[in-house]
């Protein structure tokens, strides 16, 4: 069930000086604390649309949305002598024993026509550090059966094998990213991608069958998987009016989702909107710590602003506390 805050305007929290737009979080609750990590580039590439293939992560502090600190714009950026000689894209954040994981978007600009995703990992022992990010040279999760392995020049839009979301399921380790579902048909192979970590370890990965893979989406961008209060599952994904052909949204786009009583079967059927592409936020998360509010970037002017819509939905299980990696 969906409630509105009381009337508030909400305001967008802009960077001083660069664009700012996908954005994912560890929650400290001891010190009641977001850490955000967020996409940004410079603001005069925004017109042509070349900021995606400039964008770097930052790191920022808010406890509610509502203030922020943009402690610095930069803690994980394009490695020219690594096979992430591109831009950054969309990740996620896990706390783990002695430190932290950053699973990240990038490409090569040598493989393939220069756009096909893989997923790479970053390790820190202290969260707020800066400019102590390593990356973990082993761990490449490159795109596989039964997955669209790269570009199809006819569809609509570019390859994905990205936006990873990591959480446990019976003493299992899982993750989901947008992905491509090569038997669907062009335009519609939009599908979430579902992967099992092998023996646990963050490295090794099984490829299971998409979670969804609805045959109406061009593509499913930043999925989350959260539980309701009933105990049931819902997947969201945002996607955009453009590329939103479900029978039942009316092109609405936005954020989007569906519910299940089983983690792996989520029918595809009568897609729930959370919020349309209309209310101008896009690549929304869900924060439970705020009832479940979703939270987006500001499609018009990019930074991050609240919606004051609240969906009541709670996190799945991401303790990783008990995991390590070897450095």
């Amino acid at each position: 069930m969906l409630t509105l805050a009381p009337e508030f305007s909400y305001p967008t929290l802009q960077h001083p000086d660069r664009h700012v737009w996908d954005f994912w979080y560890h929650y400290d609750a001891d010190t009641e604390i977001f850490h955000l990590f967020y996409l940004n580039a410079d603001r005069s590439l925004v017109a042509t649309d070349k900021h995606h293939f400039s964008s770097q992560v930052g790191y920022a502090t808010t406890k509610d949305f509502l203030t922020i600190d943009w402690a610095s714009d930069r803690v994980l950026g394009a490695d020219p002598h690594g096979w992430d000689d591109t831009s950054i894209w969309s990740g996620d954040i896990i706390k783990i024993d002695g430190g932290y994981l950053m699973f990240y978007t990038s490409r090569n600009q040598a493989t393939d026509d220069g756009m096909t995703q893989n997923i790479g990992v970053a390790f820190t022992h202290h969260i707020q550090s800066f400019d102590r990010w390593f990356r973990i040279p082993s761990i490449r999760i490159k795109p596989d059966a039964p997955y669209e392995l790269h570009h199809v020049p006819e569809d609509l839009t570019i390859h994905a094998w990205r936006d990873p979301f990591l959480f446990r399921h019976e003493e299992q380790i899982y993750m989901l990213l947008s992905a491509k579902d090569p038997d669907r048909a062009l335009g519609k192979k939009g599908a979430v991608a579902l992967l099992k970590a092998k023996n646990n370890n963050f490295e090794d990965w099984e490829y299971l069958p998409a979670i969804c893979h609805p045959g109406f989406y061009a593509e499913m961008e930043v999925p989350q998987l959260y539980k309701s209060a009933a105990d049931e599952y819902t997947l969201v994904y945002s996607t955009w009016a453009k590329y939103d052909f479900a029978p039942t949204t009316q092109q609405s786009g936005g954020l989007q989702g569906l519910s299940s009583s089983s983690l792996f079967n989520f029918p595809s059927v009568a897609p729930k909107v959370f919020l349309p592409e209309t209310a101008n936020l896009y690549a929304c998360r869900i924060i439970p710590e705020l009832d479940g509010e979703i939270v987006g970037f500001d499609i018009t002017t990019g930074g991050i602003r609240r919606s004051g819509v609240r969906t009541g939905l709670q996190h799945v299980d991401r303790d990783f506390s008990g995991y390590s990696i070897e450095m």
